[in-house]
């Protein structure tokens, strides 16, 4: 009974007036359709894709693929382009049938949503170069990167395996010279094995790609020990100044510097300095100046130092015989002897005073006659040895 009821009026509220509920069904179908053209309309967005290999033969690996990427126009709802995920659509190319050489493979788009259309337009097929699948074994060397901590030095590092195998094509393996485990030992101060995953480098050091490496993942043991240490102070080393000046001030910034070494470092006293050209200085100047370090020892830190030189002039002493009122000073009396011994009117140096040549006495008499002729011949002897001889029937 009571279903009967139920579904007479479903029947009645379907059927009674029909005309004028078909017509408000469509009416509100176009407005919804017209609010969705508004609010979130239909648009074309471009995407690039990769185009990827599959189905690839064992024995053969793909060198070369014609076009490497694809671009699609995909259409819908502005709403569904902005949530797509561009890295799940890709251009996938077929290689199930594909030989050694140059092979034409058809293309499919995948990853691609419901909501969602893509527009013609895009190749549908590429271009494949395949080689043929060798393996081949190369060594593993070991690349360190980064400095151990302060006072540490590296002392040995080893890799195991010694050796890795390189599978991949011809023409790729090939080009491998050998794996490259790169370790980074930046602060490390004690011993210890890194997992390093290889990468497999040509002749140039070079990384090839397209090869696979068995194992991936290599064991690289790096060795460190502790160096002396020693903390010394920086001995800045100076050439000549300017004529005229002095080296009035030298100050090294810094002033201590760290020193390490695997020798005993028991007899480092200070670390010089290069020399510093200090010749056309007059005042106070800063250089930038390297530390003259022995070859097996080492600088922790800047291998520089910035050293700061003053000069000044040198004072001139007084001149003599400017002595204050009351006397010289005892320098002035040396300077004065001095200059009596060189002074051409010294007792040394002046004529004797009995030689002189006068004729008068103490009393100013005129001398006796005989004295005067007792001197003639001395003059005579004096003039015989200084006045050359005469010539014959010449004159003076």
């Amino acid at each position: 009974m009571h279903r009967g009821r139920v579904h007479n009026w479903l029947v009645s509220a379907l059927v009674d007036n029909w005309p004028t509920k078909l017509v408000a069904l469509i009416v509100a179908v176009i407005l919804w359709f017209h609010v969705l053209s508004v609010e979130d309309p239909q648009r074309t967005q471009a995407v690039t894709v990769p185009v990827v290999p599959i189905n690839e033969p064992s024995e053969l690996r793909a060198i070369a693929i014609t076009p490497e990427t694809v671009e699609l126009r995909l259409r819908g709802r502005d709403s569904a382009l902005s949530q797509v995920e561009t890295g799940r659509i890709r251009m996938e190319a077929n290689l199930r049938n594909a030989k050694v050489g140059d092979n034409d493979v058809p293309l499919r788009v995948t990853g691609v949503p419901l909501n969602l259309a893509v527009v013609p337009g895009y190749p549908t097929t590429a271009k494949v170069e395949m080689d043929t699948v060798i393996t081949r074994a190369r060594p593993v060397n070991e690349s360190v990167r980064g400095v151990p901590a302060r006072g540490f030095v590296i002392e040995r590092v080893s890799v195991e395996p010694n050796e890795i195998s390189v599978r991949g094509a011809t023409s790729a393996v090939r080009d491998v010279a050998r794996a490259v485990a790169v370790v980074d030992v930046s602060g490390i101060n004690q011993s210890a094995p890194f997992e390093v995953r290889a990468e497999a480098r040509d002749n140039r050091n070079v990384t090839v790609m397209g090869v696979e490496l068995d194992p991936p993942i290599v064991t690289v043991t790096v060795q460190v020990r502790e160096l002396n240490v020693k903390y010394v102070p920086v001995r800045p080393v100076l050439g000549a100044p300017p004529p005229g000046y002095r080296v009035a001030g030298v100050r090294a910034d810094p002033e201590i510097v760290t020193i390490t070494s695997d020798q005993d470092l028991a007899g480092l006293e200070s670390v010089p300095t290069l020399l510093l050209d200090i010749s056309g200085l007059r005042g106070t100047k800063d250089y930038s100046v390297s530390l003259n370090v022995p070859s097996q020892m080492r600088v922790e830190g800047p291998a520089a130092v910035q050293v700061t030189v003053t000069t000044q002039a040198v004072s001139t002493a007084p001149a003599a015989g400017a002595g204050s009122e009351g006397g010289s000073p005892a320098g002035g009396e040396e300077e004065e002897s001095d200059e009596e011994e060189d002074s051409p009117t010294s007792a040394v140096n002046r004529p004797d005073e009995s030689d002189s040549g006068d004729e008068t006495g103490e009393d100013g008499s005129e001398p006796p006659a005989g004295g005067a002729d007792a001197a003639r011949p001395d003059e005579e002897q004096g003039n015989r040895a200084t006045t050359p001889p005469r010539s014959e029937g010449g004159g003076t």
